[in-house]
């Protein structure tokens, strides 16, 4: 990931233009880390923007998907 991408995704999440310059001088010296940006994001009040929690999403799990019917008159169905 190059510094431009890092720093448009901070810009279309909110992320103020001085928090994004520290953060970028962080990338310059320590580089790319998503664990180290999000906690840094964190703490300044921003939401995780670089990893994922798949355990939030849980909700796939659902079974509520409804019947699929088959269509009975196929070979005479006209559009």
């Amino acid at each position: 990931m190059e510094i431009s991408d890092i720093q448009l995704e901070m810009e279309l999440n909110g992320v103020s233009a001085a928090d994004i310059a520290d953060l970028l001088k962080l990338c310059d010296q320590k580089g790319f880390d998503s664990e180290l940006i999000d906690n840094e994001l964190i703490k300044r009040g921003y939401d995780k923007i670089f990893t994922v929690d798949y355990d939030d999403y849980d909700d796939w799990e659902d079974d509520d998907y409804a019947q699929v019917e088959k269509f009975p008159y196929k070979k005479g169905f006209m559009d």
